[in-house]
């Protein structure tokens, strides 16, 4: 997935902290953390592949149990095509979220391209998907709420928090 966008709504806050340094905040959205933590625990491995550099970022991956962090690369579709090697998957089973240009290489290679509902009309386009949700605002709730659903998991899910399946 993108970051910037995608994890989050695409804000980036800059304050100058009593050194005199320039630092970077960005927000995410607490559902679609606790979606994106129960994703590993199905063995679907998740990870970030961004334009921009940031520890921040990098440590909301840790969090998340992320099993890679890409930054700091603007051609993204060399790095799916590394990571699938490297994973062992197939294009068919990956996927790739995104909401800009930049995305859309990296959207053309694998099974599953979403695009998140504010992305640009032409990154929509390309999207096998399409999320309700923009992103940073439950976007990603919604992927991994698609995935556990397609893998017929969901029920595991809701009977963890002791929610009765339909």
């Amino acid at each position: 997935m993108d970051a910037d966008g995608v994890l989050t709504d695409g804000r980036l806050y800059h304050f100058v902290d009593a050194a005199g340094s320039v630092v970077e905040f960005k927000a995410t959205h607490s559902r679609d953390g606790i979606a994106l933590a129960w994703l590993p625990g199905f063995g679907i491995r998740t990870g970030i592949i961004s334009g921009r550099g940031s520890a921040g970022l990098a440590a909301r991956a840790r969090m998340l149990k992320m099993t890679f962090v890409i930054q700091e690369t603007h051609f993204k579709a060399p790095a799916v095509e590394q990571l699938l090697a490297e994973s062992g998957l197939q294009a068919a089973e990956a996927a790739f979220v995104g909401d800009d240009f930049h995305d859309v290489p990296a959207m053309r290679r694998v099974g599953l391209a979403v695009a998140v509902a504010d992305a640009r009309p032409e990154v929509r386009r390309a999207a096998h998907w399409v999320t309700r949700a923009r992103g940073g605002a439950g976007a990603l709730r919604e992927v991994a709420e698609l995935l556990l659903k397609a893998q017929g998991r969901w029920p595991e899910v809701l009977r963890r928090y002791e929610i009765d399946t339909p």
